[in-house]
């Protein structure tokens, strides 16, 4: 259960396990309030319109404000993801805020990144399972009852073997090994460094890992 005023990341998957939408949800009141990409709320909407019905539940696009915060961890803030450096936050409005100091979308982008956090784009659709995304530890519970897929992405989770590392990667963006390295989503070219996700092949972790020209691998 989600507790009023809380915002928590989440998934849902088809049922073969694969993911096809990513979304934060908020309690406020009694509503559920749904942050996602716009390319997904088609997608959203109609995957989960027909259980709609049982639940007595109706679906509302609106154009409230969304307004994201990356501060210094602290408990002034309900944060969605934090560590022990920073944390994350989303608040809805009615009306624009005025904001003291704002973050780039690359700032927001890196800091999600920095904190193993991966939104799903469109051309992401139905091509992951949770764990290739990080989302089994961030997004998906394994106690709190039935989802489609379950029993793929348990069995993977408990009883397969996990190859690839879900990977953010911190490198100079002339590095050789950098282009070679298959990425997910967007390269970001930030503050001299090239950020981006990667699926890293567990065997060939240390070898990039000692790469002189890639600075971190998250």
């Amino acid at each position: 259960m989600i507790a009023n005023n809380e915002m928590q990341l989440s998934c849902i998957c088809n049922q073969k396990g694969m993911i096809i939408a990513s979304f934060a949800i908020a309690k406020i009141d009694s509503e559920l309030k749904i942050v996602i990409a716009k390319d997904l709320i088609k997608i959203f909407i109609e995957d989960l319109l027909p259980f709609a019905k049982f639940f007595n539940v109706l679906f509302k696009e609106n154009n409230k404000s969304v307004k994201a915060s990356i501060s210094e961890n602290n408990n002034d803030i309900e944060s969605f993801l934090n560590n022990d450096f920073c944390s994350l936050s989303l608040s809805i409005s009615n009306e624009k805020e005025h904001i003291d100091k704002l973050i780039t979308k690359d700032d927001w982008a890196v800091a999600n990144k920095i904190l193993g956090n991966y939104d799903l784009s469109y051309e992401d659709v139905d091509k992951y399972r949770p764990l290739e995304l990080n989302y089994d530890q961030l997004r998906v519970s394994f106690t709190k009852g039935c989802f489609r897929g379950q029993e793929i992405v348990a069995r993977m989770k408990y009883l397969g073997v996990n190859r690839r590392k879900f990977s953010t990667v911190i490198a100079d963006p002339i590095s050789g090994s950098c282009k070679e390295m298959k990425s997910i989503g967007d390269r970001i070219y930030y503050q001299d460094y090239e950020i981006f996700n990667s699926l890293i092949k567990r065997d060939k972790l240390e070898s990039f890992e000692s790469d002189t020209s890639i600075k971190k691998i998250i």
